[in-house]
């Protein structure tokens, strides 16, 4: 691994450390300082349109000014993030750290992967897009953990305490990128490459991603509410069901990326889409805890393949002058279709219940896998 790696991967897990604690914590701080539900939820939508807005433009500027400015420029406005939560209060200051962690991870990993593809060579790509999403796992764990217990040892001050201890880590961040991550963008293409022409290869590949982020956050966020209903279990026990997806995603997607050397992206995406598609239409009918957990591993070990794939992919179909547009564009479409993936899910468990909601995410998983084995395989051929 190059010393370039190894220090991107350190200011990933630095500033990956409270993801998961922020999902928790957001509607819970919000609530104490007054927030009303629709102000809760316009924190989780303000940080999801700040995405899809500047994704595409980071990614142009990335080809434009280099890489590491803006990777540099992310800790510092994950640090600012934190500490808007440390000491917010009312919901107006969550709001500006809502949106300024919008502002970070766009910056962040658009950065992250454009540096990962200039720094690998094509066959080992997805394996080093995986290690990348571990990195990210493993901290979240860490931020977990941290979290919780400052939470359970002193529920008075926990949130300055956690956010600052956030805000301190990301600041570590800014002084390990700024001195020792490298610019990997290569001096004979510091000139901007002029406009940006989506290829009928990539078009393609656009459809898929945006077909898999859709499909992917159809019932995400329904299965907390699904197994409540099936089983009756406290929320306490529930979450049992996906401490296991957790663990993969921590150890497993580099390994699952060498899939990829082996066997080709597109065949991986391909495989990857099939098995969840195939799965999902099963889940319904499951009456035991235990195999809901069984099922939902297996489902989570194909998305954890998938991943380091899709990625790849958009590597292979980009120049290095065009590399951090192309990244930009793919995730704009994998956003668009995850932001619109719940509300459509979430409408069709109202009014059609869990079976048709399961049955419409497995079917439309499977004609993604059909179209992507017919439209991409060309792709791959003519690129």
């Amino acid at each position: 691994m190059s010393k370039g790696l190894s220090t991107l991967r350190q200011v990933l897990f630095l500033v990956s450390v409270p993801i998961f604690f922020v999902s928790f914590a957001i509607p819970v701080q919000a609530k104490q300082l007054g927030a009303s539900a629709v102000e809760i939820g316009a924190l989780f939508s303000l940080f999801t349109i700040s995405l899809i807005v500047l994704r595409p433009l980071v990614g142009s500027a990335l080809d434009r000014f280099g890489r590491k400015p803006f990777v540099v420029v992310s800790m510092a406005v994950y640090c600012m993030a934190n500490m808007f939560f440390a000491f917010a209060e009312d919901v107006n200051a969550m709001y500006v750290a809502r949106l300024l962690q919008g502002i970070g991870a766009s910056l962040l990993l658009i950065g992250v992967d454009t540096i990962t593809a200039d720094l690998t060579a094509e066959h080992e790509r997805a394996v080093a897009m995986g290690k990348n999403i571990e990195m990210q796992t493993r901290a979240t764990f860490v931020g977990a953990m941290i979290g919780f217990w400052l939470l359970g040892a002193m529920p008075i001050v926990a949130w300055k305490y956690t956010f600052g201890l956030y805000a301190l880590m990301a600041f570590c961040a800014f002084f390990v990128a700024f001195f020792r991550l490298p610019e990997t963008k290569s001096g004979k293409q510091q000139e901007h490459s002029g406009p940006f022409k989506i290829v009928p290869a990539l078009r393609r590949l656009l459809l898929i991603v945006f077909l898999s982020g859709f499909a992917n956050a159809l019932i995400q966020p329904l299965y907390l509410i699904y197994l409540q209903d099936k089983f009756a279990l406290p929320t306490s026990m529930l979450v049992w069901a996906f401490l296991p997806s957790g663990i993969i995603f921590a150890i497993l997607p580099s390994k699952l990326g060498q899939l990829s050397s082996l066997f080709g992206n597109i065949r991986v995406m391909v495989v990857s889409l099939s098995i969840p598609g195939l799965l999902y239409l099963f889940l319904v009918h499951l009456d035991l805890f235990v195999s809901f957990v069984v099922f939902y591993t297996i489902a989570t070990v194909a998305w954890a393949a998938f991943d380091p794939a899709r990625k790849s992919l958009a590597a292979e179909f980009s120049a290095e002058r065009t590399r951090g547009r192309v990244f930009g564009v793919v995730e704009l479409y994998y956003g668009i279709g995850a932001s619109m993936g719940p509300i459509v899910g979430g409408y069709i468990y109202d009014t059609g219940g869990a079976a048709l909601a399961f049955y419409g995410n497995g079917a439309l998983l499977l004609a993604t896998t059909l179209l992507a084995s017919i439209i991409l395989v060309p792709a791959e051929s003519q690129k």
